[in-house]
């Protein structure tokens, strides 16, 4: 797994929104969206993005997946075929590499924030294995509830 490397996402390149847009429809969980955007909209989003950072995972030239970190210090993390063994290696090297920006009371956590899918239990096993603390569960309200 030391042939795991971070590829900067270019949101310039076509090639790069492709690949990125290929990666989305072949995630097997999902958090911002219940429906597949159309190509257009997901081009939108790619180049108006306002990311701290968005990295391709590499391994050995294969893709395995790509990670973000927000402003506001949240990791999200999606590989095609997740695994907690190459999970705990990204999230550290992630962490090696990566500082979480500084706290902003009511607005951004001095730590860094992992965000992941109730159902993706192998993300889960590794942030449990890491002892990465779980604070906090999310509800999507979405209907109106008289």
């Amino acid at each position: 797994m030391e042939k795991i490397n971070f590829l900067i996402v270019n949101k310039n390149s076509e090639l790069h929104i492709k690949l990125l847009y290929k990666l989305l429809k072949s995630r097997k969980f999902t958090i911002s969206h219940e429906k597949l955007p159309d190509y257009d909209s997901h081009k939108k989003f790619v180049l108006k993005n306002s990311y701290r950072t968005w990295n391709i995972i590499k391994e050995n030239n294969k893709i395995l997946g790509t990670f973000y970190i927000t402003l506001n210090n949240e990791v999200g993390i999606n590989l095609i075929n997740p695994n907690h063994e190459k999970y705990v290696f990204i999230i550290k090297k992630i962490l090696k590499n990566f500082s979480p920006l500084e706290q902003v009371n009511s607005v951004r956590s001095r730590y860094f924030l992992f965000n992941t899918n109730p159902n993706n239990s192998e993300y889960i096993k590794s942030l449990q294995l890491l002892k990465i603390t779980h604070i906090q569960n999310t509800y999507a309200c979405k209907k109106k509830i008289d």
